[in-house]
């Protein structure tokens, strides 16, 4: 196994990563461990980052540039460009949906749904378990719960949100689509990029269907991590980058990312996002996640300064194996920081 200490220079490298503080709290970060974890369970890659420094890069049976689909991971993309739109000034968290999609207006409670609360997944619209909509058909949505009540999990918000930015973009005089916006305004200027993004009836999908190498997924992981701001650059809104982390509605959920932290539904291994299962149990640290099917994640620890990918082939593991192979991002985030209190939900 490849252990890096080196820094990538144009991005991990910064003077706010590395002038940390002499009381910064000390771990061991086992990352021989880690990579044996992600093995058993069909893992490719594994890139740990530490206070801006790459501190493990391991690949299985493929090479660091091969890009993975990430799945439902993407969704965490799509909070980072509601962020960079709110520092671009094209829109705000709690302006009413509304507001661009005139044909909500009328509706009592289309018309009261926040970007925030779309992001949120708590928007009350229903979730018609359909794997791709495209944006013309989510804004045919109806509102079956009032904002802000009640959690549902599914593509159809986002392709909302993919419209709201389609109109918010031409009205400023742009042509990019939200996948452009996001490329140009997020990930190219951290060296970082997707290796495809797919569309569904011409709409890039902001719910799944891009694939990224794992180092740039870590690179993008790293700046959310760090606010939104990277070498004295800020890219993302700070406000809207903290707000993909709040638990205004959910103890679970942010915008785009699931949060885990001790005491909710503490016999789980918080595995799949789509069980609903996002929890720590006791003495685990605070983990924020972008989870995708195939058990692709990207885990920020804020209180170790960690950003941390973990990839497979993504999906077709699971269409190979019909059924979840057994990871547990618990169990393999034990391994990677053996300093961990043990618990007896291990």
């Amino acid at each position: 196994m490849r252990i890096v200490f080196i820094i990538l220079l144009g991005f991990f490298a910064s003077a706010a990563a590395m002038a940390q503080t002499e009381s910064a709290q000390a771990f061991e970060i086992d990352c021989d461990a880690a990579a044996t974890y992600s093995d058993r369970y069909r893992g490719e890659a594994v890139v740990v980052v530490h206070r801006g420094v790459v501190v493990c890069e391991h690949y299985r049976n493929s090479e660091p540039d091969e890009a993975w689909e990430l799945a439902s991971g993407v969704k965490s993309f799509t909070a980072a460009m509601a962020a960079a739109a709110v520092e671009d000034g094209l829109l705000t968290l709690d302006e009413p949906v509304a507001d661009t999609l005139t044909e909500w207006q009328d509706d009592e409670r289309l018309s009261q749904i926040t970007i925030r609360q779309l992001l949120s997944l708590v928007s009350g619209i229903h979730v018609v378990q359909d794997r791709y909509v495209s944006y013309e058909n989510a804004v045919r949505s109806n509102a079956r719960n009032d904002p802000g009540t009640r959690f549902a999990y599914g593509p159809r918000p986002f392709a909302v949100f993919g419209e709201v930015m389609r109109r918010k973009l031409e009205a400023a005089g742009s042509d990019m689509s939200p996948a452009d916006y996001f490329r140009s305004r997020v990930l190219i200027p951290i060296n970082a990029d997707v290796a495809s993004w797919s569309h569904f009836e011409g709409d890039p999908l902001l719910s799944e269907g891009v694939e990224i190498s794992p180092m740039h997924w870590a690179r993008f992981g790293y700046l959310v991590s760090q606010g939104g701001e990277i070498g004295g650059t800020r890219l993302l809104d700070a406000e809207a980058t903290a707000a993909m982390f709040e638990q205004r509605y959910m103890r679970m959920y942010g915008m785009g990312w699931w949060i885990h932290h001790e005491g909710v539904e503490p016999r789980s291994r918080f595995r799949t996002a789509r069980g609903g299962i996002a929890a720590a149990p006791a003495n685990f640290p605070t983990v924020y996640a972008a989870a995708g099917s195939g058990d692709q994640r990207l885990f920020i620890l804020p209180d170790y300064d960690l950003v941390v990918v973990r990839m497979t082939r993504g999906v077709r593991i699971h269409r190979e194996l019909q059924g979840d192979v057994g990871f547990s991002g618990q169990l393999f985030l034990r391994a990677l920081l053996p300093g961990i209190p043990p618990s007896s939900e291990s």
